[in-house]
């Protein structure tokens, strides 16, 4: 049975925006962050430059997840964007376009706890150091640079594989591939299914997409799984994205 050194922190902000990968011309937002966002997170933190991280906190390296931990609801901005057609134009603006900008907010902020786990000892270690310390290379923020965030260092646990034939209750979003069955009988929550992006290569672009299930409130979801649970000692079980 494996054990895991496991990083638990909370991420707080008033808004945030977590863009859908197929959104077009209307920029959308994930009601959590996807895998990608946190992988970002982190790398802020520990200061990698961008798109240069992507193999470093890979999901075959990086192990994180998170739990939506307060209510939140979506509301639309229309942004006005510089259409340009040359460097010419971003200097000298001489016409607009009108973006309809989906906003992830909530009636006291946001709040995210994050889990996370390195198969390098070090880059954990280095990890666990600056969210003790808050120092942070670069100012983490929830999706976009506009939206700044606080990170609050909750505890570093250790976290064993569950093993069970029954349901088990999961406070982390779950890979609907991995999904065998749901407990419905006393299930009041609301269950969205979102597809995201996991892990990208070393041109940004997307070497895996899942669809994952999560409960909209942050409730527990009581279901059966093939992919790895993990019990942390307050006994509180998740699943890594």
């Amino acid at each position: 049975m494996r054990k895991l050194k496991v990083i638990v922190f909370d991420i707080k902000g008033r808004f945030a925006h977590f863009r859908k990968f197929y959104s077009n011309s209307s920029s959308l937002t994930y009601g959590i962050p996807p895998r990608t966002t946190l992988v970002g997170i982190i790398a802020a933190i520990l200061g990698y430059e961008r798109d240069e991280y992507y193999q470093v906190l890979d999901s075959e390296k990086l192990h994180i997840t998170s739990r939506k931990m307060t209510p939140t609801n979506k509301l639309i901005q229309t942004l006005n964007y510089i259409r340009a057609e040359n460097i010419k134009d971003i200097m000298i603006p001489k016409k607009h376009t009108q973006v309809p900008f989906e906003i992830l907010t909530g009636e006291n902020g946001i709040v995210f706890r994050v889990y996370l786990f390195h198969e390098k000892k070090e880059i954990l270690n280095e990890i666990e150091d600056r969210l003790i310390t808050r120092r942070f290379f670069y100012p983490p923020s929830l999706g976009g640079v506009n939206f700044l965030s606080n990170i609050n260092y909750i505890d570093t646990v250790e976290a064993k594989e569950v093993y069970s034939q029954d349901y088990i209750r999961i406070s982390t979003p779950i890979r609907t591939e991995s999904l065998i069955e749901l407990s419905i009988d006393s299930y009041k929550g609301k269950i969205i299914k979102e597809r995201m992006v996991v892990d990208f290569d070393a041109n940004r672009m997307a070497k895996e997409i899942i669809s994952y299930i999560y409960d909209d409130e942050g409730n527990n979801i009581a279901a059966k799984v093939t992919d790895k649970v993990y019990g942390l000692s307050d006994g509180e079980n998740i699943v890594f994205m």
